[in-house]
């Protein structure tokens, strides 16, 4: 039997299954073990991560939405899903009342626990796991592509958890997602993630109880962005 390849952790690339089955502790140690190198590996524009300038366009997109929504943000919790070392509460979480960090990777964690941000708290957990623990919050941030590291299988329960933990009432969530139809377009297209349409991902959205949605991003982009507002 040959050895799978490599990835650029020097790690056997993650399998889809496991994200299918929800192996949790598998998905945990995976993380874990990128942990010391992802502020590294962000700081490289040659690094795979930011092909497309998936970061910056982000981060442009979000400090748009959040700040046209500022008196309401300046009230409100913020939750930053699969928050990694921290990078997406360091740069908005002065602009809420409040922030929590949500990973599946306690080392992840710990790299975002030492940047000592103020208001900001962290919790281990998947983003499965967030009914009951977290309180009402304004805003989820999400730069993860985690719709697409999870796979079709598991879009709606995922969406439906961000709806469940926003206010009723002017809340919205930002989450990217592997543009579908830009897929042989970049270099870096594993076959281990999924997708996406924007027609798709607006569709699963109104399903999971979204009053409105727009996508963010060009359409020759490989990643777009979910903007979903309750």
């Amino acid at each position: 039997m040959q050895p799978r390849p490599e990835d650029a952790y020097g790690m056997p690339p993650s399998r889809r299954e496991d994200y299918d089955a929800l192996r949790l502790q598998v998905i945990r140690q995976r993380w874990d073990q990128k942990a010391d190198r992802w502020d590294a590996d962000l700081a490289d524009q040659c690094c795979h991560l930011n092909q497309d300038d998936a970061y910056r366009r982000f981060f442009d997109a979000a400090d748009s939405v959040v700040a046209a929504r500022a008196a309401f943000c300046r009230q409100r919790l913020l939750v930053d899903l699969a928050c990694g070392t921290g990078l997406v509460l360091a740069h908005f979480a002065a602009r809420f009342e409040r922030a929590v960090g949500v990973d599946i990777s306690p080392r992840m964690l710990a790299a975002a626990a030492a940047r000592r941000l103020p208001r900001v708290e962290l919790l281990e957990a998947s983003c499965f796991e967030l009914a009951g623990r977290i309180a009402p919050a304004g805003a989820v941030l999400s730069r993860g592509i985690l719709l697409s590291h999870y796979g079709p299988r598991w879009v709606l329960p995922l969406l439906r958890q961000v709806c469940a933990v926003l206010t009723p009432e002017g809340s919205f969530a930002i989450l990217d997602f592997l543009n579908a139809r830009t897929r042989h377009d970049y270099p870096a297209n594993p076959d281990n993630k999924t997708y996406y349409t924007a027609e798709r991902i607006a569709a699963q959205a109104e399903e999971a109880g979204f009053r409105r949605w727009t996508i963010l991003g060009e359409p020759n982009r490989r990643v777009l962005m979910l903007l979903a507002e309750r």
